[in-house]
């Protein structure tokens, strides 16, 4: 594989990746932290590297046990970041390994994982969409916490004045009565 096959390869996954990224934070209560696209670069580059050189199994079986590991270590992560993530490796494994006199082939894959991407995002994320703007508000309860839904939207057009809007609840505490919420307007 010369350099200018090497390039080609990686602004493919580059834009590729991009793209996802792009449709994946479309939803207003859920991003993805932008370092999740080096997983893609990353393994991208081990892969070539592994196409490279010559690698045992006890290799393999080490970064499984390192990447299952981080796995139990890290926060956990929304289904969104585990699509996300998992497409960004597969299109970058794709890029890497698949031969390049079945470039057509390649792009074909690439076109069907991106545009079932970007159709499964657009229809999940339409409801949610049409609030940019998000602001926190505590919301006191007197005697005990009550989720009731009206209950929870008549307090907080009485502390903000909107009327369209939707909320999520993040914290409950239920020594204070008091519910955090986040508002998306």
């Amino acid at each position: 594989m010369d350099l200018q096959e090497l390039i080609g390869r990686f602004l493919l996954l580059f834009i590729s990746v991009m793209i996802l990224y792009f449709f994946s934070n479309r939803k207003d209560n859920e991003t993805i932290n932008p370092l999740i696209v080096i997983v893609g670069l990353c393994t991208f580059s081990l892969c070539y590297l592994f196409t490279r050189i010559e690698i045992g199994v006890g290799i393999g079986f080490g970064l499984f046990a390192i990447f299952s590991i981080l796995r139990f270590r890290a926060q956990t992560f929304t289904i969104n970041a585990i699509v996300f993530l998992f497409a960004t490796i597969t299109l970058s494994i794709l890029d890497i390994m698949y031969p390049f006199e079945k470039m057509e082939v390649l792009l074909f894959f690439q076109s069907i994982i991106i545009g079932f991407y970007i159709i499964a995002s657009l229809i999940i994320n339409k409801k949610t969409s049409k609030f940019l703007n998000s602001v926190d508000v505590k919301i006191s309860f007197e005697n005990k916490i009550s989720l009731e839904n009206d209950l929870i939207r008549k307090s907080i057009e009485e502390k903000i004045n909107i009327q369209k809007f939707e909320f999520k609840i993040i914290t409950i505490n239920t020594i204070s009565n008091e519910a955090e919420i986040k508002v998306y307007y």
